[in-house]
Order: C-alpha cells, then structure tokens, then sequence
C-alpha cells in the first residue's frame, strides 16, 4: 500500500507494510508536514521604512534564540545575497591568533578592526594555508580568495551571505567554533560595546574605504536572553552614522530599553 502526501510543489510517496506500525507513520509524517512549513520568518515593513527615510538599501534581521523565531525585511536577500565581509573577515584570523596563544588581548588593550595594517601582518604571521583551513572548517563565505593577503576581503572574490554571517555570530555566542571555549571567551570581550543595566550590544561592524557598504552583525542581550541580529545596507551617498541606524532597529524592534 502507499500512502500519496502532498506538500507544497512535491509529492511524497511512503510505503507501508504490514509490519509498518501506524504510531511511527504519523510521528514521521509530522515532523514532516512541519520540516516543509516552518513559519519562523516574520517579514516587517517597518524596517523598510527606516531604510527608504534614510537613503538606504539591505537587510536588517533579528533571531530571537528561544523561539527561533526571524524577523527581517528582505528574506531572499536575507539567504541569497552576498557580500565582500570587509573587516568583519578579521574575525577569523584574530580567532585563530587567539587560539595559538600569538596574541593575548587584555581587555583594556584591543585591536580595533579597522587597523588593517595590524591584520595585514597576521595574516602574513598565520598564512594563506592556515586562513583557508580554517575558513572552510567555519564554511565561511563563498568564492575563491585571491592569492595575496592584501584585500580578498573586500575585493569580492570572497563574499558572504547576512545569513551565514547570522550563523558565525550565534555559534561564537554558544561557543561552538571550531576553538577552544576560552577562544572564543576572549574574542566575545572583544565584541562587547555597550553594557548597562538594560541591555548588553556586542558586535562586529565594517564599512568598506568608500562608506558606502556597512555590515553589523552581533547580539543584544536583555534579562540574560540573547538575540542575534545582522544588517548589511550601502548607499549611493554614504550614511554618516551606521551605528545611529543599528539602533533605530533595534529600538524600532523594542530593544535596548530593558523590556523585552
């Protein structure tokens, strides 16, 4: 006997034996229905708005951890679109350095991300061969870098999606890089910028030479409740303050204020 399952465009065949218990059918048939209907995203026309009324374009997208739950304006360009990482790649070799005990930031004593010329000589220090490794164990990014350590990461041989960067930044919240846990300990330090008694803002943020491509990716904690979040927007004219903007969806999303 078969059993005919309809699921948006695909059709589902299963077949059933005497032997196939009638229990375990419905138990694999709901996991399926709900594997093909997740309705996690909530798309919001707010942030649009913000975007238009400041002369930008992108995405901007919220996870709230406990629920799983997305919230965005854009979901194709959310997972299909990618981008030069610019100085958020930094990431990776501070990771690695950290890791191999080649540098020990204090907390009064970072690295800013935008001191290329410091990255520059780390990436020569680690190696192109140890950079790929590592990039590929992290699945980050897509493309093929080019050969010198000058710019392949913001020369678009090496671009990445707002959803893998959303992946990179929740998985170094939950210390599940391939580092160790002290690694990735130090670097969230690293990443921390505001705290006070509403909120903690921890990020990542680039802007490529021109000031037209900015990426935030980090997370926002509230009651000690994480949620991840990821903007990539550029402008023909340039936006005088990234951060400014951040908030404003932030705010426009009901956090930094202590309530959520």
């Amino acid at each position: 006997m078969f059993l005919l399952v309809l699921c948006g465009n695909f059709v589902v065949l299963f077949k059933a034996t005497i032997m196939f218990k009638i229990s375990t059918f419905f138990l694999v048939f709901g996991l399926f229905l709900y594997a093909c209907s997740p309705n996690n995203v909530k798309i919001e026309p707010a942030i649009t708005k913000i975007m238009d009324s400041t002369g930008v374009k992108g995405v901007f997208a919220v996870l709230e951890n406990g629920s799983g739950q997305f919230i965005m304006n854009n979901l194709a360009q959310y997972k299909d679109s990618s981008y030069a990482p610019l100085n958020t790649f930094f990431a990776v070799p501070t990771l690695i350095a950290i890791d191999k005990g080649y540098i020990n930031p204090a907390p009064n004593n970072w690295v800013a991300f935008d001191s290329v010329n410091f990255y520059k000589s780390l990436l020569s220090k680690l190696g192109r061969e140890t950079i790929m490794k590592t990039r590929d164990s992290l699945h980050y990014g897509k493309g093929i870098p080019t050969a010198d350590t000058t710019n392949y990461w913001e020369n678009g041989s090496l671009v990445i999606s707002p959803d893998e960067q959303m992946g990179f930044i929740k998985k170094l919240y939950f210390n599940q890089l391939p580092f160790q846990k002290r690694t990735q300990e130090i670097f969230k330090k690293m990443l921390l910028k505001e705290d006070n008694a509403n909120y903690k803002l921890s990020y990542l943020n680039a802007t490529d030479y021109i000031g037209l491509n900015t990426w935030y990716l980090g997370y926002v904690e509230e009651h000690n409740h994480p949620y991840f979040f990821v903007m990539h927007v550029n402008s023909t004219k340039g936006i005088n303050d990234k951060l400014a903007l951040l908030k404003r969806f932030l705010l426009q999303q009901g956090f930094l204020q202590g309530v959520r």
